[in-house]
């Protein structure tokens, strides 16, 4: 008996064909003509068949009693294409109950999304040797924020800082200012256990009410 072919009436198969073929073109929508043994086939990519297919690919389809045919596994990739893993429509990924996922690779690893990226988690981890962070706005929202750093450097065009109360406990402190540094406070109380000096080309000291400087000795001049 001769080997069934594709065209036959699907009465005649008893059951689904599976069929070798290599992906000649492939259109929007995952649907791919294929050339097979038994000649071209037009195939749409099965939801199971994650990988994107690419022309040249070696491939296997299946055509089912009513002669719909899918595309089911890339068998072989011939050309130096990058590997590329599409999913259909909205998708989740869900690992069972007591175990981990984790996805490690040798070189580069980007994440990316046309609208949001979110990670949700009781604890974040992130360690590397060198973190950059890019972005046009950054927020940070925490009951308690927490930086143990040996060396900070922020450089800004503009820094804003609005809290209820600042503690700062430093073993030294600089600060360089190149024009102007000002200070607006209901009061200002300055304390130094030992030595406490303003230097300046010009000195100015104005109250409304009163002056006062007190000392065992006072030297002016």
């Amino acid at each position: 008996m001769d080997a069934l072919r594709p065209d036959q009436p699907s009465a005649l198969r008893p059951q689904p064909m599976h069929l070798e073929g290599e992906v000649l073109s492939v259109e929007e929508g995952a649907t791919c003509t294929i050339q097979t043994a038994t000649g071209v086939l037009r195939a749409r990519r099965a939801v199971s068949c994650l990988v994107w297919p690419e022309v040249g690919d070696r491939v296997l389809v299946a055509q089912r009693l009513n002669d719909e045919t899918f595309l089911i596994a890339i068998l072989e990739r011939r050309a130096a294409v990058p590997l590329r893993l599409v999913l259909p429509g909205e998708t989740r990924v869900e690992v069972a109950e007591g175990a981990g996922l984790s996805l490690r690779v040798e070189g580069p690893l980007a994440l990316g999304s046309d609208s949001r990226l979110s990670a949700e988690s009781p604890k974040v981890s992130v360690r590397a040797e060198r973190l950059t962070l890019v972005g046009g706005r950054f927020e940070l929202i925490a009951r308690e924020a927490l930086a143990a750093l040996r060396s900070s450097r922020l450089i800004g065009d503009l820094v804003e800082a609005t809290a209820k109360r600042l503690n700062l406990s430093l073993d030294q402190s600089r600060r360089r200012v190149r024009d102007l540094d000002q200070v607006h406070a209901g009061s200002v109380e300055i304390r130094a256990e030992q030595v406490a000096r303003l230097h300046a080309d010009t000195l100015l000291a104005d109250a409304r009410r009163l002056v006062k400087i007190d000392g065992e000795q006072i030297h002016l001049g």
